[in-house]
């Protein structure tokens, strides 16, 4: 499976793409989603300023708040995924709060990295049809959790 993500970041965050495109291939295959196997999937990503991010929540979401992260799907559940026989399957968009991240990550005394892909995860598992669930937050925790020990080990 080849994995493709285009980053539009529009403020000066810097997030990692490798980082982030182990958190995608992970997140896919605790899935196991056979037909994807032999697929390029993509998605687009872009990262915001907090602003931005409430008038987007704003418009799509009816808040009137800034938050760390916000999804649009071209796939509403997972079966339809399953489904498609498309070659070349774009997921959707994930919008992240890069400045978001930073605080709730401060408030949880947690490691950016750890938080920022979380955050991304969770966007991934909505692009792929997921709505918020124990298998959900199971799904992203045990990702997240798996690429930075591999980081951890790789900068041994």
């Amino acid at each position: 499976m080849k994995i493709e993500i285009e980053i539009n970041n529009l403020t000066n965050s810097l997030v990692a793409k490798n980082f982030l495109k182990k958190i995608f291939r992970c997140v896919l295959s605790q899935l196991k989603l056979k037909n994807l196997e032999n697929k390029t999937i993509s998605l687009s990503l872009a990262l915001v300023s907090g602003k931005e991010m409430k008038k987007m929540n704003k418009t799509y979401r009816k808040r009137n708040t800034s938050t760390d992260v916000l999804s649009f799907c071209e796939f509403e559940k997972t079966d339809e995924l399953k489904k498609t026989t498309l070659k070349k399957i774009f997921l959707g968009e994930i919008i992240l709060c890069y400045t978001d991240i930073k605080e709730y990550a401060r408030k949880k005394n947690k490691n950016l990295r750890e938080e920022l892909g979380e955050v991304f995860a969770h966007g991934v598992l909505h692009t792929l049809g997921f709505s918020h669930s124990s298998k959900m937050f199971r799904i992203q925790k045990n990702a997240v959790k798996k690429i930075i020990e591999n980081l951890a080990e790789e900068e041994k």
